[in-house]
């Protein structure tokens, strides 16, 4: 797009598997910016702490928010989104004064409970708690109030508040739906373009930004992935 070398190859589930996504320098700095925006309206503002779970082939969808974080002037801290790292989200949760969390799955659920965790003592104090589709039914049913953090295809989407609908960021996406199956159109130039592309998300949508995951309604997230 603009004469450098691509980003990186990430990748995205499709609701069949995982698939390639080439990305370009230009659009991972403009979703910097959009994340700067997304963050501040959670509360990610100097002096915040925030934890980033994921795993390796994420960083596309991960990498605007870290370096979001420190550009907002908070600092981010990273653990894998998988059964064995559980031990060093729980870490975190408990030597940090933590505002939010970002990325917590089944598979970091089910790490907890292997620790004898409970996800209410844990995540009590953390003002945002952003949850899969999966983690994020556990999460409520312990009796806290997470927000929605679903990886929508190629796009971030994220509750402003809990309870409310995932949002993806409007200036560079636009939502649809095929049945209950949520697809997604880049609005802004990118390496590669989609064009209501399939996602692994199921859910209702309320707007052409904003969706409502069905409970147990996405492809699990991969638990073992580096």
């Amino acid at each position: 797009m603009d004469g450098r070398p691509l980003w990186a190859i990430a990748a995205y589930d499709d609701g069949s598997g995982r698939v390639p996504w080439p990305v370009s320098h230009t659009e991972i700095e403009r979703t910097m910016g959009g994340a700067c925006s997304t963050l501040a309206g959670l509360g990610v503002r100097a002096g915040a702490r925030a934890l980033c779970c994921s795993v390796l082939s994420e960083s596309a969808h991960f990498w605007p928010l870290m370096i979001g974080t420190m550009i907002n002037g908070g600092v981010f801290s990273l653990a894998d989104a998988t059964v064995g790292d559980a031990l060093r989200v729980a870490m975190f949760a408990r030597s940090l004064q933590l505002h939010a969390v970002f990325g917590v799955n089944e598979a970091i659920l089910d790490g907890l409970d292997d620790l004898g965790i409970a996800y209410a003592d844990l995540f009590a104090g953390i003002d945002v708690v952003g949850a899969h589709p999966g983690a994020y039914e556990r999460l409520l049913a312990a009796g806290l109030m997470p927000h929605w953090f679903v990886l929508c295809g190629p796009a971030v989407a994220i509750a402003t508040e809990p309870g409310g609908p995932a949002r993806v960021d409007p200036t560079e996406w636009t939502l649809a739906s095929d049945g209950d199956r949520i697809l997604v159109s880049n609005l802004q130039p990118r390496a590669q373009e989609f064009v209501r592309a399939p996602t692994c998300i199921r859910g209702r949508l309320v707007d052409a930004s904003g969706f409502v995951p069905n409970p147990g309604g996405a492809v699990p997230y991969p638990t073992g992935e580096m």
